[in-house]
């Protein structure tokens, strides 16, 4: 019997990567969307012109307008969160941690950045009426509480802060940098950046004691 000639193996489809690409564009264009209309104000139509996508294509996609707009969160979030992590790595000094992650989301409150903090107040606002999006919301909010308690860890192990306890300094923490990120985001003229940045690291340094 004579032996079946041996299969080549095919090509590795690129279709499903395109695919992927052209899905991540879609998603960076809803966010864009999302920062300049709000949830409510943003529908299929505005993300197909933003980003050159049929109707038809943004429904097979997600399926309906409100799943479309928690991918678009969720994006955002996890876009921000791993491009934060990376940026953390290469930052060895515990202080020095806390400091990037504050300017992050001061920078992205900034009444005229394009994106970020416009569209995280917006999940707030969705999560309060879909239990979906609160859930992811509370979830990126207990990512954003770990990186900061890391570094307060990092800096009590290394004598850097005299005191603190990680868990509910970085509650607190995190919880001031809302609430003062607010009225920045809406241009209050009695909480510039640099007044928003100076009280938050004033206030963080006496919490740990931080030897400043």
């Amino acid at each position: 019997m004579s032996t079946p000639p041996t299969s080549t193996p095919a090509p590795a489809h690129r279709g499903g990567r395109r695919a992927g690409r052209r899905k991540t564009d879609v998603l960076q264009a809803a966010v864009r969307v999302l920062a300049e209309r709000g949830a409510e104000g943003t529908r299929f139509q505005d993300v197909s012109a933003a980003s050159g996508v049929p109707v038809s294509t943004l429904q097979y996609y997600f399926g309906s307008r409100e799943d479309l707009l928690i991918a678009a969160f969720k994006h955002a979030s996890e876009t921000e969160t791993a491009r934060l992590h990376e940026e953390l790595a290469q930052v060895p000094d515990p202080w020095d941690r806390l400091v990037r992650i504050i300017e992050t989301v001061l920078e992205g409150c900034r009444p005229e950045a394009p994106e970020s903090g416009r569209v995280w107040i917006e999940s707030w606002r969705y999560g309060m009426r879909n239990e979906e999006m609160r859930q992811d919301v509370l979830r990126d909010y207990n990512a954003w509480r770990t990186l900061i308690a890391d570094a307060i860890r990092a800096g009590m192990d290394s004598g850097a802060f005299a005191a603190g306890d990680p868990e509910p300094d970085a509650i607190v923490i995190l919880s001031l940098l809302d609430g003062i990120g607010l009225p920045t985001a809406l241009g209050d003229p009695a909480v510039s950046m640099a007044r928003a940045r100076e009280l938050m690291l004033t206030t963080m340094a006496r919490l740990l004691h931080a030897s400043r």
